[in-house]
């Protein structure tokens, strides 16, 4: 769809660092021979499967150019799953060698063999120079890592076996920002004091960000007064951090006493400073306000970047002011910026919903002409705005080309179809998409869920929608508030009180409340000349 209408380059990117995965290199490859002296062989069964991953991986690596480390992480993705964890290590090191820059999918593998060889301190001295170099692991990474990490640090500790330093404690701590535990941040915080390790800027910086990230504002400033209370000098980081937080919460008497106070403290506003306000007007719907700060930082020749025009370009775009947000992005190289992926997809999104979609496909053009590459996002806001529009044969051929690029199409692109399928009165088409996922790495979620009930429902297929209502807990996906009023409303839309009814009692145990248009729908039900016995019989608190 997308080459239809302009021609888009067919490779995905991902972004890396420079530098090799593992901060002590020479000690981790002498630990991995240490083993054998061919360490590849010593661990691999000759099984065929294993044996062509090998031959494939040597090839790659004595192929000239060198390929992008994506295919080699394939390599290593397929020895993880044949349990290879020190072959894949020893692999990773040869690609480091070789100078294959890694990306954040190395960093999970590379992680998870560690983890899965109880290696936790190596983990961790991977994953901290990983920050170091700008990679950010995914979220699944930290959810099924950072707590095995924390247990195997514990018990080193309470063995004797190691004394942990400052720096140990504060990837843990990063771990735990990234992943949002809060609490368990700031419980390692308390637990370096216990250990004789005292808490540094960078340790007490992470938690305040990530609280403020998390609208934690009188948390974070409560931390704040602590680390200043503890003769620790605030950064120009951590004051950002901290005025994000309150931006985020539209406290702007708590902005401007912070901006003052850093000011006394010889501490000068920086950009970072200034688009944490143009984002917290932003947020708050306050666009002229948001301006006005973008004008005083070129009044003030402070340096206006990449990020500044984007935040001012979504803000614009948010409040449906697509022509401001244009003519932002079209000052852009006047300043000497030239748009990401970011801008154009910010902007694309915009036009799309405001229903201009020749003005979307010109940008489109643009993009590919000045090298950008359109990502997951740019197809999807594309696939939501061709789906809105009832366009599914361009939608489907949309999704066809993402897969012919190798792109990863995560469950969001997934839901969009499947509900524009279902719009459509398409059910089985929608159907064949749901049960299709099974196949898939992608795994439905709550929305996928919601979305077939409904469809389900709304096609008279009761049956099916109730099936899939019980069945979805088994497959690991808890219904929500949304799933019992969807399925109870699709219930009473079908004539089925009695139905309906036996769930309210299970949604309130459940702690989920019954929405107001269920409401509206008892009480149309009640005021017919023939009620439902089950109905009446239904308790007023229920409902």
């Amino acid at each position: 769809m997308l080459k239809m209408m302009c021609p888009i380059l067919s490779s995905n990117s991902h972004c890396t660092a420079k530098g090799m995965l593992f901060p002590h290199s020479t000690c981790l490859v002498a630990l991995l021979h240490s083993q054998s002296s061919n360490p590849i062989k010593s661990h691999l069964p000759s099984k065929p499967k294993v044996e062509d991953a090998l031959k494939m991986f040597d090839e790659m690596l004595h192929s000239r150019p060198l390929p992008s480390v994506i295919p080699f992480n394939r390599i290593l993705t397929q020895l993880v799953k044949l349990k290879q964890f020190p072959a894949v290590l020893s692999l990773n090191s040869q690609m480091g060698l070789r100078g294959i820059v890694p990306d954040s999918y190395t960093l999970n593998i590379v992680i998870n063999c560690y983890s899965r060889l109880n290696r936790m301190g190596y983990a961790l001295s991977v994953l901290g120079h990983c920050f170091k170099l700008g990679l950010q692991p995914t979220v699944a990474t930290f959810n099924t890592r950072v707590a095995d990490a924390e247990r195997v640090f514990n018990k080193m500790v309470e063995g004797g076996h190691c004394q942990p330093d400052v720096f140990t404690f504060s990837t843990l701590i990063k771990g735990f920002c990234m992943i949002g535990n809060n609490t368990g941040a700031i419980q390692l915080l308390r637990n370096m004091e216990e250990n004789g390790c005292e808490p540094n800027i960078v340790s007490y910086t992470t938690i305040i960000d990530s609280l403020g990230k998390y609208a934690l504002f009188d948390q974070a400033k409560n931390l704040f007064s602590e680390m200043i209370g503890r003769g620790i000098a605030p950064s120009l980081i951590t004051y950002n951090c901290l005025i994000q937080g309150a931006c985020n919460k539209g406290h702007w008497k708590e902005v401007w006493r912070l901006l003052n106070e850093m000011i006394q403290r010889g501490i000068e506003p920086n950009t970072i400073t200034y688009n944490s306000l143009m984002d917290g007007h932003c947020l708050q719907g306050e666009m002229d306000k948001a301006k006005q700060v973008f004008d005083l930082m070129l009044s003030k020749g402070i340096s206006v970047d990449i990020h500044s025009c984007n935040t001012l370009i979504n803000g614009y775009c948010k409040s449906k002011k697509i022509d401001k947000a244009y003519k932002i992005f079209k000052e852009m190289p006047l300043r000497g910026l030239v748009p990401d992926t970011i801008t154009y997809n910010t902007l694309v999104d915009g036009f799309c919903k405001a229903g201009r979609l020749q003005e979307a496909e010109k940008l489109l053009c643009e993009m590919e002409a000045s090298g950008q590459l359109p990502n997951v996002q740019t197809y999807t806001v594309i696939l939501d705005a061709l789906c809105s529009n009832q366009q599914l044969s361009k939608a489907n051929e949309l999704l066809r080309e993402m897969k012919d690029k190798n792109l990863e199409l995560d469950i969001v692109i997934y839901n969009i179809f499947i509900e524009a399928l279902f719009k459509a009165g398409e059910i089985e088409s929608a159907m064949k998409v749901f049960s299709g996922l099974s196949s898939k790495v992608v795994q439905p979620d709550v929305v996928t869920y919601n979305t077939t009930i409904k469809g389900l429902c709304i096609g008279g297929l009761l049956d099916e929608a109730e099936k899939l209502f019980r069945e979805m807990g088994e497959r690991g996906c808890s219904a929500d508030g949304s799933t019992y009023n969807t399925f109870i409303r699709g219930l009473l839309n079908n004539n089925e009180a009695s139905r309906a009814t036996r769930l309210i009692p299970v949604m309130h145990k459940m702690g989920f409340s019954v929405g107001a248009s269920i409401m509206e729908l008892i009480v149309d039900f009640l005021s017919k000349d023939k009620v439902d016995p089950v109905l009446l019989a239904c308790p007023k608190d229920s409902v």
